[in-house]
């Protein structure tokens, strides 16, 4: 994508206050499922990002250590405002579900034997599968007509799914695969 369509945190003023509001309210809405949240507020809504830029920091931060929501915030915080913009960042998205989780720990310690309670668990659960899997179409979409991308999504499931390889091989051999398809769609662009 040329730099002058570009559109963010990078090339964006975003305070370190506006992030924190941002992933606050993420943080606090998602429940069950923050990467819906996320695609949503960065994108639809604030137009921080494109859909292109949310899923290239979302591929590195799946490679990174920990959880790939809180690596997003840190990046995009980053991205935007330096060290205080992943400080924003992190503080808002995990601030709030810290103390409903400590909150709901505590009531659930109390009543995890009522039936009720573990319907409505499970109710959740089904919930958060369902916001995951709706993302993961969004994210498909825009390279779904890319043949190159395809052949490393298709060979991805096949890998794990079909064959039961273990993801960090599956990583390992697909990754740099995919760099190098990647790589060779950008020297035919500008050739």
């Amino acid at each position: 994508m040329p730099e002058t369509e570009r559109t963010g945190p990078a090339n964006r003023s975003i305070s370190p206050l506006e992030m924190l509001r941002c992933w606050g309210y993420i943080g606090a809405t998602g429940f069950g499922g923050v990467l819906p949240m996320a695609y949503h507020e960065l994108i639809e809504r604030r137009k921080w990002l494109t859909v292109t830029e949310f899923t290239e920091i979302l591929a590195m931060c799946q490679v990174l250590p920990g959880p790939n929501v809180v690596n997003f915030a840190v990046v995009f915080g980053m991205r935007g405002a330096g060290l205080r913009g992943a400080a924003a960042s992190l503080v808002g998205l995990m601030a709030f579900p810290i103390c409903i989780v400590l909150s709901l720990a505590t009531l659930y310690a109390g009543f995890s034997d009522v039936e009720a309670v573990r319907n409505a668990f499970r109710a959740v659960a089904a919930a958060a599968a369902g916001l995951i899997s709706a993302v993961t179409a969004k994210l498909l979409w825009p390279v779904i007509t890319q043949a190159r991308a395809m052949t490393v999504v298709v060979l991805a499931v096949a890998a794990i799914a079909v064959l039961s390889l273990p993801l960090v091989l599956v990583i390992f051999t697909l990754g740099p695969l995919s760099v190098f398809l990647a790589y060779l769609a950008g020297r035919r662009r500008h050739d």
